[in-house]
């Protein structure tokens, strides 16, 4: 129902499409993002990518237009500082919950080698580019 509301042909206006993507869509993505940290980069790189190929839907966009300049002419963030916003406000309201268990946590300390692996890791990556990951020829 919503790819047809979405499609390139639905005569529905942008603002209206922009508006069920960040409504629905979106948030569904970024259900439990908090702990996509620990998440492989080829799994992140998927999330990206379908969130690329939902906006170039929205505008209709061909081919050789960057996602860059329809991120820009949205006014909508990209998904991977998207994420890292939210789990930072997640962190952020943790030490004030009332709960006992989170709060007789050991600190937390990302400078520690043993965190690197941790999901509140992620807030020191920086995600410009996805690493490219080279392939060795095998000679025959």
């Amino acid at each position: 129902m919503l790819k047809r509301l979405i499609s390139r042909r639905s005569k529905l206006a942008i603002r209206h499409k922009v508006l069920l993507y960040k409504s629905i869509i979106r948030p569904v993505m970024c259900y439990g993002s908090q702990i996509f940290g620990s998440a492989g980069m080829c799994h992140l790189k998927k999330l990206h990518t379908l969130t690329n190929s939902f906006l170039r839907q929205i505008v209709n966009a061909p081919w050789f237009i960057r996602n860059d300049v329809i991120y820009r002419d949205l006014k909508i963030k990209p998904f991977l500082p998207h994420i890292k916003d939210l789990s930072k406000r997640f962190f952020d309201k943790l030490p004030s919950v009332p709960n006992e268990l989170i709060t007789n946590q050991p600190a937390y300390d990302p400078a520690v080698p043993s965190s690197q692996k941790r999901p509140r890791a992620l807030l020191e990556h920086e995600f410009i580019n996805f690493p490219q990951a080279k392939r060795l020829r095998v000679q025959i």
